[in-house]
């Protein structure tokens, strides 16, 4: 009888953490849907501020120009990303300036 305890036990254990792991691994309800209003409201002001010498199908100079402006713009509207969201939203947006031109 005890040891159906433990293994009852244990197997709830499992079940909470295979829970867990789920609910970390999916994003939360509206969760994509607000990376992509940030990425495009962002992307809109980067396309705003666009230097015409920049050559959008060169990945090498775009990269460099968004990073900046995507600091300069994070600060401004007070957003705080850890460094896996920035650097996901800044290939975003470069892929999405890289295609809008192509």
């Amino acid at each position: 009888m005890a040891n159906e305890n433990k293994g009852n036990e244990r197997s709830t254990k499992d079940d909470d953490l295979r829970e867990l792991r789920v609910r970390r691994d999916s994003p939360s309800p509206g969760a994509r849907d607000a990376f992509l209003e940030l990425k495009n409201k962002l992307c809109a002001q980067i396309l705003l501020q666009l230097e015409p010498e920049l050559d959008l199908s060169q990945r090498s100079q775009v990269r460099p120009y968004v990073h900046d402006r995507l600091d300069g713009l994070l600060e401004t509207y007070g957003i705080v990303l850890n460094r896996g969201e920035k650097r996901q939203l800044l290939e975003a947006i470069v892929a999405d300036l890289i295609h809008s031109r192509s």
